[in-house]
């Protein structure tokens, strides 16, 4: 178990989660004009709004989450388990 590693990644990983987090809500408000749909049972949200909205932040968490490692294991080198076999 290497922690130098869970800590890198869990830092880079919870900073990509806040700022994508911060511009899919921004972007979400720029494009439409109203709030990010947070609670489904809100009757002044409409359904394509949540689907929507699911859909695009999903997609944007996991693509930033993807970088985020990458970008770690450039910085870090990965787990050390992975690093032994290049050795």
């Amino acid at each position: 178990m290497d922690i130098g590693w869970r800590v890198v990644s869990t830092g880079a990983t919870l900073a990509a989660t806040l700022l994508t987090t911060k511009a899919v809500t921004a972007g979400w408000k720029a494009v439409t004009g109203r709030d990010a749909p947070v609670d489904e049972d809100d009757p002044e949200v409409e359904w394509w709004e949540v689907i929507a909205f699911t859909v695009v932040s999903g997609a944007l968490l996991g693509l930033a989450r993807h970088f985020a490692l990458r970008g770690a294991t450039k910085f870090y080198g990965g787990p050390v388990e992975k690093r032994i076999d290049k050795v």
